[in-house]
């Protein structure tokens, strides 16, 4: 599957201080919606509400091209600084990603990290000899971010939350594929739905909640399993449940062949002592729709299981947007901001 995109780069350079994103549009814009495949929103800091589509598959019901299916069955909405979002709308039974709208804040295929604070940020483990001693760091910057968000209607499976883009360069290109990708989903339909206050609405669900025997294969766990029907598709081998930022993760591990990352094309020889081309995806045991993360957090967690390099990789951008399989469903953002620090 090939993700086509066609965004514009903002026009601006790597900014070299301190900067926090926030969500604020200027109070003279009007209330918008687009349907057109791949266009955006301007957000400020070189922020941008993005329409993106992808090539799925499925029934009769597919549209003939991605471009197709997203002008008739997605798009993207800007009321006003605290009403901003998407829509879809697809059939129940569809396969593979169909769409992945969201906010992107530097890299996402697109050149450049125009106004994004202190992107990219170095990766480094903390206290690290090497850091102290040559160039006086001892912390990787913390990627501080929350949101807030509803949803109505929402059917068939998706699942909404932050992507992190890792690269082994600084300068990444909107042709350099990411070495990694970090996941961090904090609602999907393999919880059940989100009320307003954050909790499950499914108090009983035990979907990604229950550990599978180490011994399985990721396709013959249940809880592996129930994830192949949940937004991304295969989250892939399950690592470890871990308890971060207040709340519970499952972690899974899959490879950049089982996205649809672009047409990239990933050496699936991975499991090694080279891990270049995973995805890692944690994935919150209980939905919420208000969530105040420090992303640092989940890299870290990942330097300390030794599955990621530490030194000569860089979080590149940061995406909080919905992968969207099938079924159908409104998201309204009310809040978002991030920043590194």
């Amino acid at each position: 599957m090939k993700k086509k995109s066609t965004l514009k780069k903002p026009i601006c350079v790597l900014a070299t201080l301190t900067l926090t994103a926030s969500i604020l549009i200027p109070a003279t814009a009007m209330a918008e919606e687009n349907n057109t495949p791949n266009s955006s929103f301007p957000l400020s800091n070189s922020s941008y509400l993005a329409n993106t589509g992808w090539t799925g598959s499925g029934n009769d019901s597919v549209a003939t091209s991605a471009e197709d299916a997203v002008a008739s069955n997605q798009s993207i909405f800007y009321d006003n600084e605290t009403s901003y979002g998407y829509n879809w709308a697809y059939s129940d039974d569809m396969k593979g990603i169909q769409s992945s709208p969201g906010i992107s804040f530097g890299w996402n295929w697109t050149n450049g990290y125009q106004g994004a604070g202190n992107f990219p940020v170095e990766i480094f483990r903390d206290n690290d000899r090497r850091n102290q001693t040559s160039n006086h760091r001892t912390q990787m910057k913390n990627i501080d971010t929350a949101v807030s968000y509803s949803t109505e209607g929402t059917t068939g499976d998706y699942a909404t939350g932050y992507t992190m883009f890792v690269h082994n360069t600084q300068w990444a290109g909107s042709d350099t594929t990411p070495s990694y990708l970090i996941k961090v989903v904090t609602d999907t339909s393999a919880n059940g739905m989100a009320s307003s206050n954050g909790a499950s609405t499914d108090a009983s669900d035990t979907t990604n909640r229950d550990q599978p025997n180490v011994g399985d294969s990721a396709m013959n766990s249940s809880t592996a399993a129930s994830s192949n029907s949940a937004g991304t598709g295969s989250w892939g081998e399950w690592m470890d449940t871990v308890q971060l930022d207040g709340a519970t993760w499952n972690i899974y591990r899959s490879n950049m062949n089982n996205m649809a990352t672009n047409g990239m094309v990933v050496s699936s020889n991975i499991f090694g002592t080279n891990r270049e081309g995973s995805v890692y995806t944690f994935v919150r045991t209980e939905n919420t729709d208000m969530a105040s993360l420090n992303l640092s957090d989940f890299v870290r967690d990942l330097l300390g299981r030794n599955e990621l390099p530490t030194s000569g990789y860089y979080v590149s951008g940061v995406k909080f947007g919905t992968d969207v399989m099938s079924g159908s469903g409104k998201l309204t953002i009310s809040n978002w901001n991030i920043s590194a620090q």
